[in-house]
């Protein structure tokens, strides 16, 4: 059986090392929750650089849209132009 002295040295290692796991446990729990909080707020930044990534793709597109219009526009005029030279040749 244990004297009280060496009930009291395994009592406080017991207590230290449970103290050391706790500690370690703490800070990893800190660790995921400021790693989170920082996923968190730069989730709107991330969300600002696809909408702006998006909006660029959009404006993009859209030139090309008004380049293909201007195109179609000088085809239908040569195509019209053609049509009358074809007919005044008759």
């Amino acid at each position: 059986m244990l004297d009280v002295r060496e009930h009291r040295q395994v009592l406080s290692a017991l207590r230290e090392t449970r103290g050391r796991a706790l500690g370690d446990h703490r800070r990893e729990i800190d660790e995921q929750r400021r790693n989170w909080r920082r996923a968190r707020g730069a989730r709107p930044a991330v969300h600002r650089v696809v909408l702006e990534r998006e909006r660029q793709e959009m404006q993009e597109l859209r030139r090309q849209h008004r380049r293909s219009l201007a195109q179609n526009r000088w085809l239908v005029a040569l195509a019209d132009r053609l049509q009358e030279r074809l007919r005044s040749a008759r």
